[in-house]
């Protein structure tokens, strides 16, 4: 059983992001598999590392992307990336320290926050990638 499945309504329509995306979405899929396998504890650590590094440079490439296209909500979008960061490096430390984190609730959060994201944030991002390159086609024609 899939925990996470990606739907083509997900889709940024930007190929390298929305490949990244399904990449966060294999790692969510990971941890609760472990979940379900029995081997959360060892597995939540590894996936909370993993999870940190990947997020990290996809956010590196959507900020850069932003800018290159001088999006106007960039603030806004840096801010949901910020707290993201904040959120899940505290789970880490916390993980690290011998707390025990709820791979069942990690895994929910995990998602919700991804979908939320995608379908808000990111979305709005994609729209105006889109604009752009219409503009660009009516400049050019």
């Amino acid at each position: 059983m899939v925990f996470f499945e990606w739907k083509e309504q997900y889709e940024l329509g930007l190929p390298h992001i929305d490949l990244q995306h399904t990449m966060i979405v294999n790692m969510i899929n990971e941890l609760y598999m472990s979940l379900e396998t029995g081997e959360e504890e060892s597995t939540t650590g590894k996936i909370l590392e993993k999870l940190l590094c990947y997020v990290e440079d996809h956010f590196v490439s959507e900020e850069a992307a932003m800018q290159e296209n001088n999006y106007p909500d960039q603030d806004a979008h840096l801010a949901a990336h910020d707290a993201f960061r904040v959120k899940v490096t505290r789970l880490h430390h916390r993980h690290q320290a011998g707390e025990r984190i709820a791979g069942y609730e990690l895994s929910e959060f995990l998602k919700d926050w991804l979908l939320e994201h995608i379908a808000q944030i990111d979305k709005a991002f994609g729209v105006f990638v889109f604009q752009l390159s219409e503009k660009a086609k009516e400049a050019f024609f």
